[in-house]
C-alpha cells in the first residue's frame, strides 16, 4: 500500500513537472522577443522561433555558433574577453541590467535591440538568457523626432527676431541666437538674470500679469517693452501645451522697433521742418506779392496819367498772375498748417443753401471766361443747416467747384447739386470736363501731383485737392470722386446736416413770450461764434447781445453795466461753473458749446449747461427760463 502511495506522487509530480515545461516552451515559443540560451563558452544553445522573425536566422544558423556571429564587427572578439572576465568573479556589464545594442540581421544590417541577459544555474552548469526586444520602430520614431527638432531649431536660430521659450514655472527652455545676441548672454540658463537687469522697475511683475492672462484665457497676448538701455520691442506671447492640452510653456517672439520708431522720430522732424519752411516761406512771399498787387491795382485804376491800352493789358496782366501765385502760396501755407497741425477749426451748424450760392456767385466770372456755363439745381426745400467750418467749407466748394471750371472745355457745363440722407447731406460737384483715368484716382489727393496737367495749359500747382481733403477729414466729412475720361468727373462732400434752420427751429419749436428786454453778455474768444451768435440774437428783438473775448473784461463790464444773463463758452472756463458766476456776479449764466465727452456738475438753479453743438431751440428754452420764468 505504502510503495502504491509513494509511485503515485512520484508520477504527479512528474506530471506536474512536464505541465510546468509546456508552459514556459508556450510562453518562449510565442513571445514577440528573440529569445537565446548560450553557456559559458559564449555558444548558443537553444533560440525561439520569433529570432527568425528579428534577425533572419534559421535555428540550425544559430545553435552551435559563438553569439559573437550576432555582434557588430567592432564588437567581434571582445565578448569572450567579458564573459570569461565575469565567470572568473568580474563586474556584470550587462547580466541583470539591459541595454540598447545593435543585432547583426543574418543580410547584414544592423538591428536597434534592447538586450537583457539573465543567469541560470543548471546543476553544475551555468547557463546565460539573454532577450533581444525589437526597437527598430522606436529608434525610427525617435531620429524622426530629432531630426525634427534639429530642423525646428535651425529655422527658428534663422530667424531674426529674438525667440524665447520659458515654463509656466518660470525656466528659460529654449532661445535663439538673435534673443541671446540681443540680450548679451552665451546660454539660455543666464536669460533670467539678463532680463532682470534689463527690464525696468516694474516690468516683470507686468509680464508675469500678461503671462497669468494668457494662461486664464489662451489668447495670444501683444504687448510693447521698452528696456532700461532705450531700445523698445513688441512682444508676441502664444501658449504652448502638451499633446493632451495642457498648457506648459510660453513662447515669445520679439521684434526690436526702435529703428522703426526712430525712424518715424526722425521723418516726423523732417515734416516738421518742411512744413515750418514752408509755413515761414508762404509768409515771406506773401508779404512782397500784397505790394505787387496793391500798386498794380493803383495802376490800373490811375486816371492821371491815364496808362495806354497796352499798358493796361501788360498790368492786369501782372494783377492776374499775381492773384494766381497768391492763391497758390494761400494753399500752400493751407497744407503745411494742416500737416504742422496748427490749423483751427471751428465747426458749427450753418445754412447750408447760403455758402452754395456764394460759393458759385464768386466764380460765375470765371465761369464766363472759360465759357464754361455754371448752375445749381437745389431744391426748393433745401433750407437746413450743415455742421461745418463754414468758412473752411467755402474754401473747399470754391476749390471744387474752380476745379470743374478750369478742367472743363469751352461750352462746358458744371452742376452743383444736393443729395439728402437721414441725417446727412452730400454736395455734388459734377462736370462734363476731360475726366480722369481710374489707374489714376488714387493719386487725386496727393499734394504737388497734378497728374500730368502740368503739361497743359491749366494753372495750378497740385495743392488745392490735398488741402480739401485734409480739411474735410479734420471736420469729420467725406469725399469721394468717380470719374470718366472724355466725359466728366463727379466730386462729392457729405457732412452731418439736420433739415430744418435754426431760425426756424427756435421760432417754431421756441416761441419766446418776454415781456421786456433784456441784455446778454457774450464770452466767446471765437469770433466766428460771436458772428453766429449775433446772427441768431437778430430774430430776438427784445434781447441785446454784447460779446467779450475774456472772463476778466466781462467782470469789469459786468460790474459797470450789469447784464440780466451771462452766456459763457466752455472754452473761456477757468475755474467750475459755480466759481466763475460768483466772480461775475450772481446773475443767470448758461455755458455753452461743452463737450459731449465732458459732464458739468453745478449746485446752481440759476445755471444751464448747453452740449456742443449747441441748438437755437435749446439756447432759447434756456434763456426763457432763466429770464422770466423763474423771475
Amino acid at each position: 500500500m505504502d510503495n502504491q502511495i509513494v509511485k503515485k506522487s512520484r508520477t504527479d509530480k512528474q506530471c506536474a513537472v512536464t505541465g510546468t515545461d509546456a508552459h514556459y516552451q508556450a510562453l518562449v515559443a510565442s513571445a514577440a522577443a528573440a529569445i537565446l540560451v548560450i553557456d559559458e563558452s559564449g555558444v548558443i544553445i537553444d533560440a525561439n522561433p520569433y529570432t527568425r522573425t528579428l534577425l533572419g536566422y534559421d535555428h540550425r544558423q544559430l545553435v552551435g555558433n559563438n553569439v559573437e556571429c550576432l555582434m557588430p564587427p567592432e564588437h567581434e572578439g571582445k565578448h569572450q574577453h567579458y564573459l570569461m572576465q565575469y565567470l572568473t568573479g568580474g563586474e556584470a556589464k550587462v547580466i541583470g541590467t539591459g541595454r540598447r545594442v545593435k543585432a547583426r540581421h543574418v543580410d547584414g544590417h544592423l538591428v536597434p535591440v534592447h538586450l537583457a541577459v539573465s543567469e541560470v544555474q543548471i546543476d553544475s552548469r551555468r547557463e546565460f538568457i539573454g532577450i533581444m526586444s525589437d526597437l527598430s520602430a522606436l529608434t525610427q520614431a525617435q531620429a524622426s523626432v530629432k531630426h525634427e527638432r534639429n530642423q525646428l531649431k535651425t529655422i527658428i536660430n534663422a530667424i531674426a527676431n529674438p525667440v524665447f521659450v520659458r515654463e509656466l514655472g518660470g525656466r528659460y527652455t529654449m532661445a535663439n541666437h538673435a534673443c541671446v545676441q540681443a540680450v548679451g548672454v552665451d546660454s539660455v540658463e543666464a536669460l533670467a538674470d539678463a532680463f532682470a537687469q534689463l527690464l525696468p522697475k516694474g516690468g516683470r511683475e507686468t509680464l508675469n500679469a500678461l503671462d497669468h492672462q494668457l494662461t486664464m484665457n489662451g489668447e495670444p497676448v501683444h504687448t510693447d517693452v521698452t528696456l532700461n538701455d532705450g531700445r523698445t520691442f513688441k512682444l508676441a506671447k502664444t501658449l504652448i501645451h502638451y499633446l493632451e492640452g495642457e498648457p506648459y510653456a510660453i513662447v515669445t517672439v520679439a521684434y526690436d522697433a526702435t529703428p522703426l520708431l526712430n525712424a518715424m522720430k526722425d521723418a516726423e522732424r523732417a515734416n516738421q521742418a518742411k512744413s515750418d519752411f514752408l509755413s515761414a516761406m508762404s509768409h515771406e512771399l506773401r508779404t512782397p506779392l500784397n505790394c505787387v498787387l496793391g500798386y498794380a491795382q493803383l495802376l490800373m485804376n490811375a486816371t492821371s496819367p491815364a496808362l495806354e491800352a497796352t499798358q493796361q493789358q501788360y498790368v492786369a496782366q501782372i494783377h492776374q498772375s499775381g492773384r494766381h501765385l497768391l492763391a497758390l502760396i494761400n494753399d500752400v501755407l493751407d497744407l503745411a498748417k494742416i500737416e504742422a497741425g496748427k490749423i483751427s477749426l471751428n465747426p458749427s451748424w450753418a445754412p447750408l443753401r447760403p455758402m452754395i450760392c456764394e460759393a458759385i456767385d464768386s466764380l460765375l466770372p470765371l465761369a464766363r471766361r472759360q465759357t464754361v456755363s455754371l448752375r445749381h439745381t437745389l431744391p426748393d426745400t433745401l433750407n437746413g443747416d450743415i455742421y461745418v467750418d463754414a468758412t473752411r467749407f467755402k474754401q473747399v466748394l470754391i476749390n471744387l467747384i474752380s476745379n470743374a471750371i478750369k478742367y472743363n472745355h469751352a461750352g462746358g457745363r458744371v452742376t452743383v447739386s444736393t443729395r439728402q440722407q437721414a441725417e446727412t447731406i452730400t454736395i455734388a460737384v459734377t462736370d462734363t470736363g476731360i475726366g480722369i483715368e481710374q489707374d489714376k484716382l488714387s493719386a487725386l489727393f496727393e499734394p504737388f501731383n497734378r497728374l500730368a496737367a502740368e503739361q497743359t495749359h491749366i494753372e495750378g500747382a497740385g495743392v488745392g485737392l490735398a488741402v480739401t481733403q485734409q480739411l474735410i477729414a479734420q471736420m469729420q466729412g467725406e469725399i469721394t470722386v468717380s470719374s470718366e475720361v472724355g466725359k466728366g468727373s463727379c466730386f462729392a462732400v457729405t457732412f452731418p446736416y439736420r433739415g430744418q434752420s435754426l431760425t426756424e427751429i427756435a421760432s417754431s419749436s421756441t416761441p419766446f413770450t418776454l415781456t421786456q428786454p433784456h441784455r446778454v453778455l457774450f464770452i466767446e474768444p471765437d469770433v466766428a461764434q460771436q458772428r453766429l451768435m449775433a446772427d441768431w440774437f437778430e430774430d430776438w428783438p427784445l434781447l441785446t447781445l454784447t460779446c467779450v473775448h475774456d472772463l476778466s473784461l466781462a467782470a469789469a463790464m459786468a460790474h459797470t453795466t450789469p447784464p440780466s444773463l451771462f452766456m459763457v463758452s466752455h472754452a473761456v472756463l477757468d475755474d467750475t461753473a459755480d466759481q466763475v458766476q460768483s466772480r461775475l456776479g450772481e446773475r443767470p449764466m448758461i455755458v455753452v458749446n461743452v463737450p459731449d465727452t465732458e459732464s458739468m456738475q453745478s449746485h446752481s438753479d440759476s445755471i444751464v449747461t448747453l452740449a456742443s453743438p449747441v441748438s437755437g431751440a435749446a439756447l432759447g428754452r434756456a434763456m426763457q427760463t432763466l429770464l422770466e420764468d423763474r423771475a
